[in-house]
């Protein structure tokens, strides 16, 4: 079941490769037998993405196929769920739905309004414009708009369509935060990229509504680029100067009886 953020884990160093910045996942909507990893080095222009068969392939460096996709990447918050890769079109606002299995692009679609090309992006810069997000609600993107005065959108996204089926204005300025997640329809907002941050912010979709939070979490490497939940590990990942890192994440359930 769904619940509060209330901890963070300490970081978990799974290893160390690549450059500063870059991006890396499992799905976040298969069967648990399915342990493929993705792994996307660097923010800028990339066009490459390894897929290694197991945490362990991953681990080692081993068995791993290359998927060369037709347009590149901006940015690290791509996300892969369900077989398909979502990320952001390189000097665009257009979101890309890649299908690994067909190596083809399903479909492609401009966020309306969008900033891209470091217009908006967090406070480490990156293109990091537009980051897309699983949570267990589905796809989301987070991203902000000149109409929003560089406040951070969030945007419930159909899967299939890219089409935008709500959106809800935070408040927060995007170019403060060091970067964010999405946990069971709540945007989660880090105050620092850097040594020292926490998670500061937290917006509510089904209330429309924001509260300030206090939950410490150790960044050990001192520069995080990518930071995204998977609803079905319960886990964070990130990209922490060059460290593909997790962190385990404690949900405060609230549990109802009879007659309440």
């Amino acid at each position: 079941g769904c619940g509060k953020l209330t901890g963070v884990s300490n970081p978990i160093t799974i290893r160390a490769s690549g450059s500063r910045f870059g991006s890396w996942m499992t799905d976040t909507m298969t069967p648990s037998a399915d342990t493929r990893v993705w792994y996307m080095d660097g923010y800028y222009k990339g066009r490459r993405v390894l897929e290694f068969r197991s945490l362990t392939d991953f681990v080692s460096g081993q068995n791993f196929v290359q998927h060369l996709l037709p347009h590149p990447w901006a940015g690290t918050g791509h996300v892969v769920f369900n077989g398909s890769l979502y990320y952001n079109k390189f000097q665009s606002n257009v979101a890309v739905r890649y299908h690994f299995r067909s190596r083809s692009v399903l479909v492609q679609r401009s966020l309306a309004g969008a900033g891209y090309n470091n217009t908006f992006p967090y406070s480490w810069g990156g293109f990091s414009d537009i980051d897309f997000m699983v949570d267990e609600n589905g796809l989301w993107a987070v991203y902000t708009t000149n109409q929003n005065a560089g406040n951070i959108v969030v945007s419930r996204v159909d899967p299939h369509t890219l089409e935008v089926l709500r959106s809800w204005d935070t408040g927060y300025p995007k170019r403060s935060a060091g970067e964010s997640f999405m946990i069971c329809g709540v945007l989660y907002v880090t105050n620092s990229h850097l040594a020292g941050a926490k998670i500061y912010f937290a917006y509510y979709t089904n209330t429309s509504s924001y509260e300030y939070t206090d939950i410490p979490f150790h960044n050990q490497y001192s520069h995080i680029s990518m930071l995204d939940y998977n609803p079905r590990e319960r886990v964070l990942y990130t990209w922490n100067n060059g460290h593909q890192v997790v962190y385990n994440v404690t949900l405060f359930h609230v549990i109802k009886t009879d007659g309440e």
